[in-house]
């Protein structure tokens, strides 16, 4: 089952917003790295949301997968420009998501692959 949820992170990090939820459970808990944790599909579009108002031209590619079973760590680089500031960025977050049953339960945001890889093992 664990190949099954690297792709199950890969298609919801890839598809368009409506069709990457339905990868993800309906109460979802959803802990961004720059927000307080919240729960729910409600809650995942508002945080997307809120996070697509601060950026132009962004692009979020997934690079790097660890299977970790019913946690899968994703190496994400981040692209955009500040829409306010036009600053240029371009940097790695390292997301932990928590599979149940074919659907993700848990999203969890790190700045520090080391901090993400300490997640998943701590969870096991």
């Amino acid at each position: 089952m664990s190949h099954d949820n690297v792709k199950i992170v890969r298609r919801f990090l890839v598809d368009d917003f409506d069709e990457a939820l339905t990868h993800v459970d309906p109460g979802v808990v959803w802990n961004p790295v720059e927000e307080s944790a919240a729960q729910g599909h409600d809650a995942v579009r508002a945080s997307t949301a809120r996070w697509k108002s601060e950026w132009d031209d962004d692009e979020l590619i997934p690079e790097e997968f660890a299977d970790g079973g019913d946690r899968v760590v994703a190496t994400v680089r981040f692209r955009a420009r500040g829409r306010g500031s036009g600053i240029e960025v371009d940097a790695r977050l390292y997301d932990v998501f928590t599979l149940r049953d074919g659907k993700i339960v848990r999203m969890d945001q790190f700045t520090e692959q080391s901090e993400a890889l300490a997640a998943v093992a701590l969870g096991e």
